[in-house]
């Protein structure tokens, strides 16, 4: 880093500055930053310190003597009413930690109401064989639960929690499911009626894997030519059963039987195609790849929300019904929620919500050293006009950043409501 250090009055338009404050000793949004206008340098000639570190390599470039001279203020472009020219500035940066405190409450919420319906869902399926009407009755309170949560969230609404333990995976499985299909659901306008087959389907996608050995279900690695045989019959299977049960819809059981058929008839276990398969079906199939992406197992999962849309949308389109496609990645976003980001500035991001009005720039809560995690920055990548330079794995993290970004062993999904409030 090419460091000077300069006193205060000798600063300037467009030099990098590091301030050598706490971070709630100043009313910036963060201690390191370019000046850009008079505003900021009268701000910084008021703050308690007489010198300031910059970084000539983050600035722009001025001469030696440039550098030594004392600045004077445009005193007509930093008054305002006579107000205190920092006044703003605090302003929005309270305000900035009131919204993620608020936020964080939010989603502690929903982590919770998630953790419980993971719990329903376990007990609903114990009570599959044995109580059959039961566990119907249960699978619909359950969805209909979860239809009112999202009617209730115009915001957020829905944030699912994957906890990456095998013996859990299924049932996180069928919620992240039923969850994320619902959300499309309601943004396909479908009726409650629909909604509620939709859920269930999602709940009961994978039935047939009761019929696979756990060897195959929970294999890492690549599948053999007869274990891949086997397994794709699972929809079959799971049909079966569900017939047997005698209480779940028809349209439940079509769901169940159909959801890794694609249009173009490369899915599995009929190799059906376009005019085979209803829109509950075709919705299920997208949301239920996504997820796989993201937290199956395998060598093709464990992929990041990016990478998934990415994939799903560049090599897989074909497979699936293009608005129900695109209705899914308008309202996910090119970097879904949950995405581990690298900005222009090198900065590392988590995005939490997506930007209606530009796909490619989302809101993001960024990683720093010098902010405390509960008031960390939280950043509309529009307003700033930063962009991001490209998607990151966990694994490329160091501890301390997952940590702080809230990644531990969790995957958030998180779908940001329409303005107008409208295992394998």
């Amino acid at each position: 880093m090419n460091e000077k250090i300069l006193d205060k009055t000798q600063l300037r338009i467009g030099l990098f500055v590091m301030l050598d404050l706490p971070w709630m000793g100043h009313p910036f949004l963060t201690n390191n930053f370019k000046i850009r206008n008079q505003r900021q340098l009268s701000i910084l000639r008021q703050l308690d310190i007489e010198q300031v570190r910059v970084d000539l390599d983050r600035s722009e470039t001025f001469s030696e003597a440039e550098l030594d001279e004392t600045v004077t203020l445009d005193e007509t472009e930093t008054s305002e009413s006579g107000d205190d020219p920092g006044s703003t500035l605090w302003a929005e940066k309270n305000e900035r930690i009131r919204r993620l405190k608020q936020r964080r409450s939010r989603l502690n919420q929903c982590a919770k109401s998630y953790v419980q319906k993971v719990g329903m869902a376990r007990k609903l399926m114990a009570h599959l064989r044995s109580s059959p009407a039961q566990a119907a009755e249960e699978a619909g309170e359950l969805v209909d639960g979860m239809v009112g949560e999202l009617t209730e969230d115009a915001e957020t609404t829905v944030q699912l929690v994957n906890l990456k333990h095998q013996d859990e995976n299924s049932y996180n499985h069928a919620i992240n499911v039923s969850a994320l299909a619902l959300v499309l659901g309601r943004k396909l306008d479908l009726d409650q009626a629909q909604l509620r087959l939709l859920g269930q389907g999602g709940l009961f996608h994978d039935l047939g894997h009761l019929k696979i050995p756990a060897q195959i279900l929970m294999k890492k690695g690549p599948l053999t030519e007869p274990e891949r045989r086997f397994y794709e019959q699972h929809p079959r299977y799971g049909a079966e059963i569900a017939r047997q049960i005698g209480t779940l819809p028809v349209g439940v059981i079509e769901i169940i039987a159909k959801h890794h058929e694609h249009l173009d008839g490369s899915g599995y276990p009929g190799g059906l195609r376009a005019n085979d398969l209803g829109l509950l079906t075709r919705i299920l199939t997208v949301v239920n790849r996504y997820d796989n992406l993201c937290n199956g197992f395998g060598g093709e999962r464990g992929l990041s929300p990016h990478q998934a849309v990415s994939r799903m949308y560049s090599k897989e389109r074909q497979c699936y019904d293009p608005k129900v496609l695109s209705t899914f990645i308008t309202n996910l976003g090119v970097y879904p929620p949950g995405t581990v980001v690298r900005l222009n500035d090198e900065r590392i991001a988590v995005v939490i919500s997506i930007n209606a009005d530009d796909l490619l720039k989302p809101n993001v809560l960024v990683y720093s050293d010098e902010i405390p995690a509960e008031e960390a920055l939280v950043l509309d990548l529009i307003e700033e006009g930063i962009g991001i330079r490209d998607s990151l794995h966990r694994s490329e993290l160091t501890q301390t950043q997952i940590e702080y970004l809230n990644l531990s062993d969790k995957l958030s999904y998180y779908f940001q409501g329409a303005r107008s409030g409208s295992g394998r």
